[in-house]
């Protein structure tokens, strides 16, 4: 069975596109995968894209995802799920924060940008990718009570589709959160797990 696996995880750069992508990779390692990944930052400082290719399997060359290739795309704003979706194919699992950030140069020139509900018709209809699962991981963490693991939800939602156990990502996850998180880190993880149950 053919066991390599490509993910694209993008976002803004303070929205944890580096850590997701650590703890992805960290539980591919730990089932004994091959991994390799490679990180494009852009201007994090100042909420720019910020993206992670990230491969696994029984024997991977190069961290690279070629176009239209991603099995995965996990995408921490709905804009840049927009700005990758070259790397999608009719295939790819594309997991995506049903919310997005942007900046406005300012209060008598802000840019003009489509609205959520265009952006996700335009992947589904326009683009003709079905695989599309857009989560409000804002409330569901604003639920859970604390905002800060709003991420881990949408790692918990990908992690459906990876070859990787529930048990390597709760240990992995328990390994690289803070002590006092770990527990709400834990639920919100399953709880992004079961979304699609």
């Amino acid at each position: 069975m053919e066991t390599n696996q490509s993910i694209l995880i993008c976002g803004i750069g303070g929205q944890g596109v580096v850590l997701s992508g650590k703890i992805i990779s960290l539980s591919a390692f730990y089932e004994n995968y091959d991994v390799k990944t490679s990180e494009v930052h852009g201007m994090s400082q100042r909420g720019g894209s910020v993206s992670t290719h990230l491969r696994y399997g029984n024997k991977i060359f190069t961290p690279l995802i070629p176009m239209h290739a991603a099995d995965i795309i996990l995408s921490f704003d709905l804009y840049e799920t927009l700005r990758y979706i070259n790397y999608a194919n009719k295939e790819t699992k594309i997991i995506t924060a049903s919310g997005a950030k942007f900046i406005r140069n300012s209060s008598a020139n802000p840019i003009s940008l489509p609205s959520i509900k265009s952006i996700i018709e335009k992947i589904t209809i326009d683009f003709n990718f079905k695989n599309l699962i857009a989560v409000d991981i804002v409330k569901i963490a604003q639920e859970l009570g604390n905002i800060k693991v709003a991420n881990t939800i949408l790692i918990g939602a990908s992690s459906q589709f990876t070859y990787i156990k529930e048990r390597t990502w709760l240990n992995i996850l328990k390994e690289n959160v803070p002590p006092k998180t770990v527990d709400i880190n834990e639920k919100a993880f399953l709880l992004g797990r079961k979304i699609l149950n």
